[in-house]
């Protein structure tokens, strides 16, 4: 592969329009700027789940078809959800997922999964026919055991997630399972006494907790309904050969991949530490709760993604631009210095990983927001390329968008204080980067 400097829309565009072997027959329209304001973000397995600060498709879409080659393999070293996985077997790519949250493995996996359209439409008439025999006779089962529960779930939606839950387990094969409890888990949130459009965990005010019931069967449904449309769109446009590996695993460390493998990253990372910016742990807890994994497995995540505790680090960032910001943090609050800096420090040490599985001349697009700390503007965009210049790479272009549709809060706390407001991120950059 040749370098590219792509550096003007109209270079965008040429390449747009050059003949796409690896798409198959799914189309990209031909667009001038990156907002994608009106755009469907929830067509084909997109619609499954919500996430927090989902890399809208349009986006991983059009990164491939501007970077990618037929032939190579994507890797997404922070999945989320999946959206560049789905997007890479739309295109026709192979692809490799990581991500340290085993809420977001189990999202991605279903994501990119041929489940047999067939089976899904029959076994959940089955279960919808047992379902309806069981709450005739109120049956009755245990709702699990796991902290908290009753501050997060009414009495009643304990119950019908129990049962729900159980007639899953019962009823479904397990080669078509996971596409029923991606829909379980949706309802979940769903029914459960959390503040709606929010990710952390915040509970319902009691005036509102006191007229609210839960409809977990009716909601479960609705879930299903709508992936299994969602599952159609995939299975029509996804280039069938394609395969796609999704890892629970910490991109700072040895990943399963082999040296110089790679032809494209493309990767939305977390844009600073959970504290203050998004808790993905926070927001999985529930689910992951309800699908049978350890409290302590749920609580860890924020802990353990980056910026999540002080620790050493090997890594020496030369990033002149992050110093200069730690500087004049520091002069308010040394603590938040430390602990924003230790989020680009871990950050850091998965450049190692990424150079050594990227092959020479490959590319990495990363999509990645400028947050504030402490009222100060933190130029994420630029310290990245900082780093990644240190470790190899060299800067291609950043495109800049408006984020009319990713699913991040209008305000924050920038000091992590309650009553402590401050925007958040209205704007991306997507970050073009190419190993020498």
């Amino acid at each position: 592969m040749k370098p590219v400097r792509a550096t003007t829309n109209t270079t965008d565009r040429v390449r747009e329009q050059l003949p796409l072997a690896l798409c198959g027959t799914y189309a990209i329209p031909d667009n001038t700027d990156w907002d994608y304001a009106t755009a469907d973000t929830k067509t084909h397995t997109h619609c499954y789940h919500l996430y927090p600060a989902m890399m809208i498709p349009q986006v991983a879409r059009r990164l491939i078809r501007l970077y990618g080659n037929a032939g190579e393999l994507l890797l997404d070293p922070f999945c989320g959800s999946g959206t560049s996985l789905v997007e890479a077997r739309l295109a026709g790519l192979d692809a490799i997922g990581i991500d340290l949250n085993p809420f977001a493995v189990f999202l991605a996996r279903a994501k990119v999964t041929d489940f047999e359209l067939d089976q899904v439409v029959a076994e959940a008439k089955v279960l919808r026919a047992r379902l309806e025999e069981w709450l005739k006779s109120a049956r009755r089962v245990p709702p699990p055991n796991f902290y908290n529960i009753d501050y997060w779930f009414k009495p009643e939606a304990q119950e019908d997630l129990a049962l729900l839950r159980y007639a899953i387990d019962q009823c479904i094969s397990e080669d078509v399972r996971d596409f029923f409890l991606v829909a379980f888990a949706a309802t979940v949130r769903a029914s459960s006494n959390t503040r709606r459009g929010e990710y952390k965990l915040f509970r319902m005010p009691e005036s509102a907790l006191a007229a609210y019931r839960p409809q977990v069967f009716p909601t479960f449904w609705e879930k299903v309904e709508r992936n299994v449309r969602g599952l159609c769109e995939f299975l029509a446009d996804r280039v069938p050969r394609t395969t796609v590996s999704v890892y629970e695993a910490d991109s700072r460390h040895p990943l399963p991949i082999a040296s110089e493998s790679v032809g494209l990253i493309v990767t939305s990372p977390p844009y600073g530490d959970s504290q203050t910016t998004v808790a993905y742990g926070q927001f999985s807890r529930l689910m992951l709760q309800w699908l049978g994994f350890p409290d302590e497995v749920a609580k860890s995540i924020d802990r353990r993604a980056l910026g999540g505790q002080s620790r050493s680090t090997q890594v020496q960032l030369d990033a002149p631009t992050l110093e200069s910001v730690m500087e004049t943090i520091a002069h308010q609050h040394p603590r938040r210095a430390a602990q924003v800096y230790q989020f680009y420090a871990d950050f850091a040490e998965c450049l190692p990983e990424l150079t050594r599985v990227v092959k020479p001349l490959g590319y990495a697009c990363f999509v990645v927001g400028n947050r504030t700390v402490k009222g100060v503007r933190i130029p994420t965009d630029q310290i990245l390329i900082e780093i990644a210049e240190s470790f190899g790479w060299r800067h291609i272009t950043t495109y800049h968008r408006r984020i009319p549709n990713k699913r991040m809060p209008l305000r924050n706390s920038p000091s992590n204080r309650p009553g402590d407001w401050g925007d958040t991120m209205t704007h991306e950059h997507i970050v073009i980067l190419q190993k020498r």
